[in-house]
């Protein structure tokens, strides 16, 4: 994600001390994450992601096509997604172009993880209604693979018209690169990965919906309605990100990261919070963040602290990724740099991950 020295908006009405002192400019938070993608092809990782998020100090990657360019130019294997690019935010044309090139730079290394985001202060800044998410981003899903997809075409939607229109580049990947859609809360993002054949990008909370009378976990139910729809078990993509720490104990990882975790959790709370009120008031789109799991204390209390991170000796996140795995999750990715650790505590923990957990998932 990338944490810069905070000014800790989330404690301005409380005026709670600060749990996770950072002090990083933004230039050393991006050459953080650069060394960090070098490293990761190095040490055997698999894929690096990147997030997009804008206005807070959740994360600092407001521009995450720009940066995954980057990246591609200084990896030659590993694969580069963002994880996720929130479409309402993006002209799906230029949105289009953006990752075919990306695609043709890297040599057909691009994961496109999508979704529709949840904070409303971005919404609000960028002057877009929040409750037109989930159309806004359909039509843009629809704009974006018609642009892979097909020589020319004309489109005329809800929000977007155009003329016919020759949209170059085409991706390396054909038809389109791998595409994963984030699902946190509600089954409707799930019927909508399924029915489009997406794989499935997922955070914690899909472990805990908000809602006692939906399915108590939607990674299940997107993998058994993916296999009612005649998908083969061995072609379901499920990938679920968990923040991840190794060290040599348990101890000395969860001292490190629990202030970080707290702090997070307070960020989470602030930003979280007017969406999770809005739903309650009738939000369309959002009914399942009424009781939203990062941020209603007793769901947060039957989740634990620790529930969606993988923190601790290699033998406690083998161990965590193993029960991940017991849950049809067959792409792990870990969140490194949760709360702002610096790039000498990422890499001590990337190579001990390389060195004694991945070889027990290879």
């Amino acid at each position: 994600m990338g944490q810069r020295p905070q000014l800790h908006e989330q404690y301005d009405d409380e005026h709670k001390a600060n749990p996770n002192p950072v002090n990083r400019t933004d230039v050393e938070v991006y050459q953080d994450i650069l060394k960090g993608a070098e490293l990761a092809e190095e040490l055997g990782f698999d894929s690096v992601w990147i997030a997009e998020h804008a206005f807070s100090e959740h994360s600092i990657i407001s521009s995450p096509h720009s940066l995954l360019a980057a990246i591609a130019a200084r990896t030659n294997r590993v694969k580069i997604g963002v994880a996720c690019t929130i479409v309402p935010w993006h002209a799906p044309l230029r949105l289009a172009q953006d990752l075919a090139t990306i695609d043709i730079i890297s040599g057909g290394r691009v994961v496109v993880g999508v979704g529709r985001g949840y904070q409303k202060r971005e919404f609000d800044i960028y002057g877009i209604d929040i409750a037109e998410s989930r159309d806004r981003f359909l039509e843009g899903m629809d704009i974006a693979l018609k642009a892979w997809t097909e020589e020319r075409f004309a489109y005329n939607g809800k929000f977007f018209n155009f003329p016919e229109v020759m949209v170059i580049p085409k991706p390396v990947q054909r038809p389109h690169p791998p595409i994963l859609m984030a699902v946190t809360h509600s089954p409707e993002s799930v019927e909508i990965a399924v029915s489009n054949r997406w794989g499935l990008f997922t955070v914690g909370s899909s472990f805990f919906p908000a809602s006692p009378d939906s399915d108590q976990n939607l990674i299940s139910l997107y993998h058994r309605r993916m296999v009612e729809e005649g998908v083969a078990p061995d072609d379901i993509e499920i990938a679920a990100v968990r923040n991840v720490y190794v060290s040599p104990t348990d101890k000395e990882a969860i001292d490190l990261l629990m202030p970080r975790l707290e702090w997070a959790g307070d960020m989470g709370e602030f930003l979280r919070r007017p969406v999770a009120d809005m739903a309650a008031a009738g939000l369309r789109g959002y009914e399942n963040y009424v009781r939203d799991p990062f941020i209603e204390p007793d769901l947060v209390a039957e989740r634990g602290k620790e529930g969606i991170a993988a923190i601790g000796s290699p033998e406690k996140v083998t161990g965590a990724i193993k029960d991940l795995e017991g849950n049809h999750v067959n792409n792990f990715i870990s969140y490194l740099d949760v709360g702002g650790l610096d790039y000498e505590q990422v890499s001590s923990s990337m190579r001990l991950f390389a060195d004694q957990v991945m070889p027990n998932f290879r």
